[in-house]
């Protein structure tokens, strides 16, 4: 009885182990690509910041291009650099969060194999 509750115990800890390892996988490649987005975000911001204020700015939408503001199309921009900085931060928490979970079912593990010994 006590046998097949630690082997069960094993096989929650290894799925759940396996699981979490894959989020955090995923997570770690999302990060990053939302850091590169980020980056070109503030970098665009950067380069329509140097175009003088004579010169007129179009946003592309899809097949079209759309008359813009310099100051609005900085903005936007700014704002999606934020959001994209957001998302990281929250992969961040979400992270430390998966860790804490599993250090958690390790350390219940250890408790009943010591419990189960005594």
């Amino acid at each position: 009885m006590a046998d097949e509750e630690l082997k069960k115990a094993f096989q929650d800890l290894q799925f759940k182990t396996n699981e979490t390892r894959g989020l955090i996988a995923q997570g770690e490649i999302t990060k990053k690509v939302n850091a590169q987005k980020q980056r070109m975000s503030e970098l665009s911001a950067e380069s329509i910041a140097e175009v003088p204020d004579c010169h007129t700015v179009y946003r592309s939408v899809g097949r079209m291009f759309l008359l813009s503001t310099k100051e609005s199309e900085i903005s936007r921009h700014n704002q999606e650099a934020l959001e994209y900085k957001q998302k990281v931060d929250a992969f961040t928490k979400q992270k430390e969060y998966l860790q804490r979970g599993l250090e958690e079912a390790e350390r219940n593990l250890r408790e009943m194999i010591q419990a189960r010994r005594a």
